[in-house]
C-alpha cells in the first residue's frame, strides 16, 4: 500500500526561537501569513494550548508521541484547565405561564413576528432571567455559589430542546473552583479537536460546596412565596436527600457553563505559559490574549474579564510598538 502522506497542519511559524507568522487554511488553501512585529495567539482556551502543541511548544513526550517537534519544552501548555461546572434543579409549575406556553404553536407565530417588529418578547430572552449569589459557608466574606432562574425546563441542557410541560429551573455553580484539568492535542492534525479533560469535582472543596449550594437552591424554590407557582420537584426529585445522593446528582446532570480558561496561564513558576505581558516564555515574537492566560478563575460569567484581557493585551502591544525600533523597507 502507499504510505500516506502526513497531514498539513496548521501551525505557528519559526526562526529559532522567534515566531514570524502562522500557517491557516481557507477550504483546501494553505496559506502563510508573516507577521511585521509579532503574532498574536487568540484562538481560545480550547485551541490556543492546542496550537501551540501542534507548533512543537508544550510537554515533549506528548509532542513526540503525536510525531511532532519539538521546538520548546513548556510543560504548562494545557495544563490548568478550569470551567463553571453548573448541575440543574427542575419544577414542574402551575398557575404561570411559562417558556413552553410562550413558543408552542400560535403562540410561537406570534413570537416570531413581535421579535421581528421589536426585537422583544420570548425569542429576545437570555436563558438565565434572574440571578443570584450566596454564601455556602458563614464564615466566608464574599459568595461561592452563583444561581441562574429560567421559566424553562429542559430535559438535555446540551440541546435546549424544552420538556413537553411547563417547568421552571434553578441551576448554579460553584464561582472559584479549585479542580483542574486539562486540554491537549490528540492528534498532529489540526482537524481532529483536542481532548479535553475536565477533573470536575476533583476537589473536596469543590464537592463540599456544590453539594451545599444544590440544597440552598431547593430551600430556595421551597419557600412559601413559591407555593403558588410550585407543582413538584421533577429533577432531582425528593428522594435526594443525603451529601452523596446530591453529589451524585451534581455528577450526572452538571454541564458546562461554557466559561474555559486557564490553559497558557501568566506567571513565573516553571508550569507558566505566558509571562505578565502574555508573552510565551521562551518565544519571541508571540503573545497570547485569551481566556487562556487566566491564572485562576474569577467569581462568575468569565465575558467581561475577557473583554478586558484583549483590552489590556492590545495596549500592550500598541506600547511594545511604540518603543520599538522602525522597520527597516527596501526600495
Amino acid at each position: 500500500m502507499p504510505q500516506q502522506s502526513e497531514p498539513e497542519r496548521e501551525r505557528l511559524l519559526f526562526d529559532g526561537r522567534q515566531c514570524i507568522g502562522a500557517e491557516y487554511r481557507i477550504g483546501e488553501r494553505l496559506i502563510e501569513a508573516r507577521a511585521g512585529r509579532e503574532t498574536l495567539l487568540c484562538a481560545g482556551a480550547v485551541q490556543s494550548p492546542q496550537v501551540l502543541e501542534l507548533s512543537g511548544i508544550g510537554q515533549p513526550a506528548r509532542l513526540r508521541a503525536l510525531g511532532i517537534e519539538v521546538r520548546l519544552a513548556l510543560p504548562g501548555v494545557g495544563e490548568n484547565y478550569r470551567d463553571h461546572y453548573a448541575p440543574r434543579l427542575r419544577w414542574r409549575v402551575k398557575n404561570a405561564i411559562t417558556l413552553k406556553q410562550r413558543t408552542h404553536g400560535v403562540r410561537l407565530a406570534w413570537e416570531v413576528l413581535r421579535y421581528a417588529a421589536t426585537r422583544r418578547g420570548a425569542l429576545s430572552l437570555a436563558p438565565g432571567l434572574a440571578c443570584g449569589f450566596v454564601r455556602t459557608r458563614p464564615e466566608l466574606e464574599t459568595p461561592d455559589f452563583q444561581y441562574f432562574f429560567a421559566d424553562a425546563s429542559y430535559g438535555n441542557a446540551a440541546t435546549r430542546q424544552l420538556e413537553r410541560e411547563g417547568g421552571m429551573t434553578l441551576s448554579g455553580f460553584q464561582q472559584r473552583p479549585e479542580s483542574r484539568g486539562s486540554i491537549h492535542a490528540q492528534s498532529a492534525d489540526p482537524a481532529v479537536p483536542p481532548v479535553i479533560l475536565p477533573n470536575i469535582l476533583s476537589e473536596e472543596i469543590d464537592r463540599q460546596c456544590v453539594v451545599a449550594g444544590l440544597k440552598i437552591a431547593r430551600r430556595i424554590v421551597e419557600n412559601p412565596a413559591m407555593d403558588r407557582y410550585r407543582a413538584f420537584e421533577l429533577i432531582p426529585g425528593k428522594e435526594v436527600q443525603s451529601d452523596d445522593e446530591w453529589l451524585d446528582f451534581a455528577r450526572r446532570d452538571g454541564v458546562t457553563s461554557f466559561h474555559p480558561m486557564g490553559t497558557c496561564r501568566m506567571g513565573r513558576d516553571p508550569l507558566a505559559v505566558t509571562d505578565d505581558e502574555l508573552n510565551v516564555r521562551g518565544i519571541g515574537g508571540l503573545r497570547v490574549i485569551d481566556a487562556s492566560i487566566m491564572p485562576t478563575m474569577v467569581s462568575g460569567n468569565i465575558n467581561a474579564a475577557v473583554l478586558m484581557i484583549g483590552e489590556k493585551g492590545a495596549a500592550m502591544v500598541a506600547a511594545a510598538q511604540r518603543n520599538a525600533a522602525p522597520i527597516a523597507v527596501a526600495s
